[in-house]
């Protein structure tokens, strides 16, 4: 049987393959049809901004243990900042790419989504660090 860390990985793996197909559908002019129902939900893009890169963060920086790096005195979340980096380099490209259109709005979904979802792993692995040490 798999290990706990081990089925994180390859989660995180699967997940990354659907975000990379999701990408690849919105990039393409003949199969973005696929993705028009977001349109029919009230803030369905900007919800799927949030959510999509949310997830990203929650289960990398769970893959990570909540791995900090300090930067500037303060401590960031690993997982967080490189999947700020990839949403970042991502959301930019969209200007070089016909059809697509960069938004900041977007990107500032995806921010939070990244920030409130990788805190939500750092306390979830606190937490789990907290009850080994009573053990």
């Amino acid at each position: 049987m798999l290990k706990k860390s081990a089925r994180m990985k390859i989660l995180l793996v699967v997940y990354v393959l659907i975000l990379a197909g999701i990408v690849f559908v919105a990039d393409r002019r003949g199969t973005r049809y696929l993705l028009d129902f977001v349109g029919y939900i009230p803030y369905g893009d900007k919800l799927g901004h949030f959510g999509l890169m949310g997830i990203f963060s929650f289960l990398l920086n769970l893959v990570f243990d909540a791995r900090t790096i300090n930067l500037w005195k303060l401590n960031y979340l690993l997982g967080s900042l490189i999947v700020l980096v990839v949403v970042t380099i991502e959301e930019i490209s969209q200007l070089f790419i016909r059809g697509r259109t960069f938004d900041w709005s977007d990107l500032i979904c995806d921010y939070l989504g990244i920030f409130l979802f990788g805190e939500f792993a750092r306390f979830i692995c606190n937490r789990g660090k907290k009850a080994e040490t009573r053990a």
